[in-house]
């Protein structure tokens, strides 16, 4: 007795991304006196479906300062490092000249800590953490068989800010 098996191949892809750049204060500074724009760098794990959509799962890390208080006439800064995680749907649209743009959304989840502030009661340092939901675009372009090259961006939606962050910078994506 024997089987028949027919298999079709898709053009499935996994991509792994490496980005930087820039990064705002959570709720463009209104929470945050003197803010400053700070960096940010991050991977991303793409799996790309045949056709136009992408699930990924990304880790971003970000930095800003601000100035919680004037001391002796001077403004003294404290950092805030910022910790992302979340999960992306994407949809990819094809822009001519081999350009693509992916626009998508999904859950996430950030944490901001606050070395410089120190609890009341414990002393040790404040730090929040929230629901997230990002938005994200990325425009790129083929990088031979290798990967692509682009730029990404995203603004991060929290529950209780209108608008928790912003990050842009250049990305590049490895094919496997």
């Amino acid at each position: 007795m024997s089987a028949l098996f027919i298999s079709g191949v898709q053009a499935q892809q996994y991509t792994i991304g490496v980005h930087s750049g820039m990064f705002t204060p959570i709720d463009f500074g209104s929470r945050y006196p003197n803010a400053q724009l700070g960096y940010s760098m991050g991977l991303s794990f793409d799996y790309r479906f045949q056709g136009m959509l992408s699930l990924g799962a990304h880790y971003q890390f970000g930095k800003f300062s601000y100035s919680p208080e004037l001391q002796q006439g001077f403004l003294e800064r404290s950092a805030v490092p910022v910790h992302l995680i979340y999960w992306t749907l994407q949809r990819n649209f094809s822009l001519g000249n081999d350009w693509k743009l992916a626009a998508g959304t999904g859950p996430g989840f950030f944490l901001a800590s606050y070395p410089d502030e120190r609890d009341s009661q414990t002393g040790l340092p404040l730090f929040t953490r929230d629901f997230s939901m990002p938005l994200l675009l990325n425009l790129y372009k083929p990088l031979g068989t290798i990967g692509t090259i682009g730029l990404k961006t995203g603004l991060f939606f929290t529950p209780f800010y209108a608008i928790g962050g912003f990050h842009l910078g250049p990305e590049i994506r490895f094919l496997f």
